[in-house]
């Protein structure tokens, strides 16, 4: 099974589609590039918005979607990419937000992210909430950083592009073979790139791709 854990194709939702048109238009591509599962991750950003917008938010453009979507196409499971901010562990309702039928948690680092400002909260979304958390595109944030994170219990989801490009492609290609990346995504956002860079990044993998597929898998209880 192929799955895209990283995709922001609910119309409206946020601004990875901006219409119904663009959200077909990217699962055609996921389909044309043998995906069989996408996770629609908005983005939820709780130092700005209430949960229960957003879910309302996210259940419409969901609706929306599956409404015009045709009986062929990839299956989709709602989840989000949630931006950390401190006492997000105590957010009621915080599971919602989790990959459907899941407590997988898709979890984006702030821009000012150190370990010592958020250590209480990464903490207790581990411990106290019981929440599997995978770090998304974690080839964005400080591999030293990443590193210790992952040393702690989280686990790690490789976007695409970067293994597009010469200066990233070593680094993202170490990074998804470890046992902790458990999830690969093609972060799409609109049109333009389609599913290529994820095309590129299967090709670059090899039997890792399958490896890392495999884990998603069982991350999901597929």
């Amino acid at each position: 099974m192929q799955i895209d854990f990283h995709a922001h194709i609910l119309p409206g939702a946020d601004h990875g589609s901006d219409s119904l048109v663009t959200s077909l238009r990217q699962i055609r591509f996921a389909q044309d590039a043998g995906i069989d599962l996408l996770i629609a991750t908005p983005h939820f950003y709780p130092r700005h918005e209430a949960l229960e917008p957003f879910l309302a938010r996210r259940a419409a453009a969901h609706a929306r979607l599956m409404e015009a979507l045709p009986a062929d196409t990839p299956r989709i499971r709602l989840g989000a990419e949630v931006q950390l901010c401190r006492g997000l562990d105590h957010l009621a309702g915080l599971e919602q937000l989790c990959v459907e039928g899941t407590r997988v948690l898709l979890l984006e680092l702030p821009p000012d992210f150190s370990v010592r400002a958020y250590e209480q909260t990464l903490d207790a979304l581990l411990y106290e909430r019981k929440l599997t958390v995978v770090l998304a595109h974690v080839d964005r944030y400080v591999p030293g950083t990443v590193d210790f994170l992952l040393e702690l219990g989280f686990l790690a989801q490789v976007n695409a592009a970067p293994f597009c490009h010469l200066r990233t492609r070593k680094a993202a290609l170490c990074r998804a073979e470890s046992v902790q990346a458990v999830a690969l995504g093609s972060d799409i956002h609109g049109v333009s790139t389609g599913y290529r860079e994820f095309l590129e990044m299967k090709r670059r993998l090899g039997p890792a791709y399958d490896a890392v597929m495999a884990r998603t898998a069982s991350l999901l209880g597929l």
